[in-house]
């Protein structure tokens, strides 16, 4: 499950592919689209999102970790040289609540960020691979010691995807359906704390396929803080074990270039529980046609 969860935060965190409708009317002045190809960026394009990530207890399990974070996520191009993009991510602050097995319980303070670089292929924006750093402030409690204990902690983590990884079935048509294919991603991930004096797990190095998903396209009308849009809705449906399902929904806008909205669930199958939420939603965007 450690695995899955590390691939689902990797398609959730860091995923960049994005599409544009084209909407005309009809003699009825209602919006149809026409299909959309790959946007093209340029340095400066930015997107903003309002992002809540929340991971549950596992079923039948007593002690696990459970965990709320958010904040605001912004990523950048920076580089549009050659065949791909390059964007960096910021969300600083980030803030939230994790607790620990051994009742224990840790808060990430506003003094806590999270940072990524992140290469995209021009031609369908497949990430190709990411680099990030969570590092910060956080307070521990444990147990019945009524003060906590703030302590410095980092995570570093390096992932690539072959092939490259896209959700987007370019060109994206409404009423589309289709299958998308098997992907691998390796990852090297570190933790540590006080600056990387202390190290709590040390350098891992991690392989696995994320099998084929079906998916679906839909063209709908949706509002998110940064305004109303026409968009493409990607659903992508991926069952893992004997019944476990992830849930992929991408909100494709023309007018931002980008997702307006994403969001990720994971199922424990027969249980009808989530073990995994993520919702992300635009706030505000440089991009312009």
């Amino acid at each position: 499950m450690y695995k899955k969860l590390v691939g689902i935060l990797v398609t959730t965190l860091f995923i960049a592919t994005i599409a544009i409708p084209i909407s005309a009317f009809n003699e009825d002045n209602k919006p149809v689209c026409i299909g959309v190809d790959v946007p093209i960026w340029q340095v400066g394009d930015s997107w903003t999102y309002d992002m809540s990530i929340y991971i549950a207890a596992s079923p039948n399990v007593t002690d696990d970790m459970v965990a709320e974070v958010s904040g605001k996520l912004t990523y950048e191009v920076v580089d549009d040289a050659g065949e791909t993009y390059k964007l960096k991510g910021l969300m600083r602050p980030m803030m939230g609540t994790v607790e620990l097995p051994g009742n224990m319980d840790m808060r990430i303070t506003r003094l806590s960020s999270y940072s990524s670089n992140l290469e995209v292929q021009k031609t369908d924006l497949a990430i190709l691979n990411y680099d990030s750093m969570m590092k910060g402030i956080v307070h521990l409690t444990i147990g019945p010691i009524p003060l906590p204990i703030p302590l410095q902690m980092q995570s570093y983590r390096q992932t690539e995807f072959n092939p490259a990884l896209s959700l987007t079935p370019f060109p994206l048509n409404d009423g589309a359906s289709g299958t998308i294919g098997e992907f691998i991603v390796t990852e090297q991930a570190e933790v540590s704390m006080l600056w990387g004096l202390i190290p709590i797990s040390q350098e891992v190095d991690l392989q696995w396929p994320i099998a084929e998903q079906d998916y679906t396209c839909t063209f709908e009308s949706i509002t998110v803080p940064a305004g109303t849009f026409d968009v493409y809705t990607v659903i992508a449906e991926h069952h893992w074990g004997e019944d476990g399902v992830d849930w992929f929904y991408s909100y494709y806008s023309e007018d931002v270039g980008n997702v307006a909205k994403s969001s990720i669930n994971i199922d424990f199958g027969d249980t009808e529980l989530t073990y995994y939420n993520m919702e992300m939603e635009l706030v505000s965007t440089t991009y312009e046609l």
